[in-house]
């Protein structure tokens, strides 16, 4: 039988054994350890590591029937599509050019900063949403927010919704960091989403 060479690094104690073990057993030394080896992996149980998860698994379910959990169904947040994210996005330049000129902001960049500062103060912006909801409003050909990104912002621990809030309190001199969620006088998220623009003409009337 052709052999390779496996180099082990273990406790001289247990070396000392070995070498006991194998003198007394009448084998060398390599036909002891070698021996060794073949009933230990002769040993080991047959099934895989995958059939074994199964397996558990199996068992934690019996286990939540048992004890009657509640099935977790899927709760992934559902798109939005194209238009609605256009809708969006046209809604949030409307209301800013309202604004812009019912203010009398000196300027643009003006506008920009107390427009933004009514928003990144909730946990969940940071500076790529900043940039991102620029992109949208100011630069050319510039891409809308996406079902993502908005999406992502229903995590935050104060409100969920910071854009929407934010214009509420941008519009109403309102303080900064008060969610608006509850508000029912002015168009969900979702509205804005299917009627986009044409949502500001009612809001400012």
């Amino acid at each position: 039988m052709k052999r390779t060479q496996l180099n082990v690094s273990i406790d001289p104690k247990l070396l000392k054994k070995i070498k006991e073990s194998a003198r007394i057993s009448g084998k060398s030394l390599v036909s002891f350890v070698s021996d060794c080896f073949i009933n230990q992996i002769e040993n080991l149980p047959v099934n895989t590591i995958e059939s074994r998860f199964l397996l558990i698994e199996k068992r934690l379910q019996s286990i939540e029937e048992k004890i009657e959990l509640p099935v977790l169904k899927d709760q992934k947040t559902p798109s939005f599509t194209s238009r609605e994210l256009e809708n969006f996005n046209e809604f949030i330049k409307a209301v800013f050019k309202k604004e812009l000129k019912r203010k009398g902001y000196k300027s643009i960049k003006e506008a920009w900063n107390d427009f933004i500062n009514h928003i990144n103060c909730f946990d969940q912006w940071d500076e790529t949403c900043s940039f991102r909801l620029k992109e949208s409003l100011f630069f050319e050909h510039g891409d809308p927010l996406t079902s993502d990104e908005i999406n992502h912002l229903k995590a935050g621990e104060i409100c969920p919704q910071p854009i929407r809030t934010g214009i509420i309190n941008w519009i109403n001199n309102s303080d900064k960091g008060q969610c608006c969620c509850s508000v029912k006088d002015f168009p969900s998220q979702q509205q804005i989403c299917e009627k986009g623009s044409t949502l500001v003409e009612d809001i400012y009337s």
